[in-house]
């Protein structure tokens, strides 16, 4: 079979000149030139705004911000004096965004607008990813694209120099690697391809191996979980509460509570601890009428089999027999699902818990009481009224008990020792995008 493969070189005289220290990264997925991963253009640019660990958005590239009385309308002035990578001024119409239902203008070459159809208080923390200019891999970062091949459509390799040739020291070449599942990225790592595995879950194959690290890095923007299909005919709010009463804390983990992480400003530290409360689990099972004589089903992938079976054995200490199932994908039929899920850095969660969501809210989850929460939520920017109503939302979902929050999942960086020292130079800027 006859394969393109489209090589551009876009400093091709200077490449083999280059006397950097070079570090090679693997990362799983298809991308293209409009769809990188943060990973990868944190290092070509910078974005309008960043966030802080507790998720609030402050100024980058951005140097002053007007909005309306009713925030409908944000008028951001960007700094002076911002340079593209190629030498050429930035112009706010270099600054392409596309966000669903609003309105984006440039009144001039300083100013963007951006006109939204309701009030809606994340919105900042939409202006995160980083920019680079239209049709091009050009940012306004530390690094630029020295080569790339393309690949049937897509990226297969890119090759990043420092802008600035004379400081090596602090950041070395660095060439990135595209392959399209754990399996072939760790084939390559075996083969000396690549020295370094961004962002991979399934780190066995590497434990054993004495010239590798294994590096666990907390990330808040992904939670482990086990959703309830309210609309199930047997787990009822007792069982639900008596299922979730009664799973221990997951060892090594950073326990969720909710589904908002601890370190966010929105987080409910009032919440009942009740991990591993037999008794309490125990007696709201005593409440439950109908269906306590059939297993429970919880549909897993196999990534999450041996979490799967400790759920069970701490379900089988209150009475409850329990099955696993074993699926790929996110099935829509299942009794309890025993997944990962995306949570934004707000804690606007709105597509996940508000009952008109009905692809995201994956429990089919309805109260008209978190309705109005999530709901006011999002349309206040007083931060004692948000932390009011997220505190309140929270509360209610305790109760509900629509999942079984479990963790918030680590992020999995492998690389050979060797390269530890030049990693840990570009780690962070990629690393704070997960």
């Amino acid at each position: 079979m006859f394969v393109l493969t489209l090589v551009i070189s876009i400093l091709s005289k200077n490449q083999t000149n280059l006397t950097c220290p070079i570090v090679s990264e693997g990362i799983v997925g298809a991308y293209n030139r409009t769809n990188l991963p943060p990973s990868v253009t944190s290092l070509l640019s910078g974005s309008l705004f960043v966030l802080d660990k507790s998720g609030s958005p402050s100024a980058s590239l951005v140097d002053k911000i007007d909005v309306n009385q009713d925030n409908t309308l944000f008028n951001i002035t960007l700094k002076n004096g911002l340079m593209w990578n190629d030498g050429t001024a930035v112009k706010s119409s270099d600054i392409k965004i596309n966000l669903p239902d609003i309105e984006v203008t440039y009144p001039n070459n300083q100013t963007i607008s951006f006109k939204l159809a309701d009030s809606f208080s994340p919105f900042l923390g939409l202006l995160t990813t980083p920019v680079l200019k239209p049709n091009s891999l050009v940012g306004l970062g530390k690094y630029k694209v020295n080569y790339q091949e393309i690949n049937r459509g897509h990226i297969s390799k890119l090759v990043l120099e420092p802008i600035n040739k004379n400081s090596c020291k602090d950041n070395p070449l660095v060439s990135i690697r595209f392959y399209q599942d754990e399996q072939t990225i760790k084939t390559a790592f075996n083969l000396g391809e690549i020295d370094a595995i961004l962002a991979i879950q399934d780190t066995n194959d590497f434990s054993k191996q004495s010239n590798v690290t294994i590096k666990k890095i907390q990330n808040y923007n992904k939670l482990v979980a086990i959703f309830y299909n309210i609309k199930d005919s047997i787990l009822d709010k007792n069982y639900r509460k008596a299922l979730n009463y009664s799973v221990n804390t997951v060892k090594g983990e950073d326990e969720a509570d909710t589904s908002i992480p601890t370190i966010s400003w929105a987080h409910n530290n009032d919440l009942k601890e009740v991990r591993g409360d037999i008794a309490s689990a125990k007696t709201f099972l005593a409440k439950v009428e109908t269906g306590k004589d059939k297993p429970v089903v919880i549909t897993t992938s196999t990534y999450f089999e041996g979490l799967a079976q400790k759920v069970v054995e701490d379900w089988k200490k209150i009475g409850v027999n329990a099955v696993i199932r074993t699926e790929s994908g996110n099935p829509q039929n299942f009794q309890a699902l025993l997944t990962t899920v995306s949570i934004p850095h707000d804690p606007d969660q709105y597509a996940l818990w508000h009952s008109t969501q009905t692809n995201t809210n994956i429990s089919k989850y309805s109260s008209p009481r978190v309705d109005k929460d999530l709901e006011d939520g999002r349309k206040t920017t007083n931060i004692d009224n948000r932390k009011e109503k997220y505190f309140d939302f929270q509360k209610v979902i305790q109760d509900d008990v629509p999942a079984t929050f479990l963790y918030f999942p680590k992020i999995n960086i492998v690389y050979r020792k060797k390269v530890e020292t030049n990693l840990n130079k570009i780690l962070p800027s990629q690393i704070v995008q997960f």
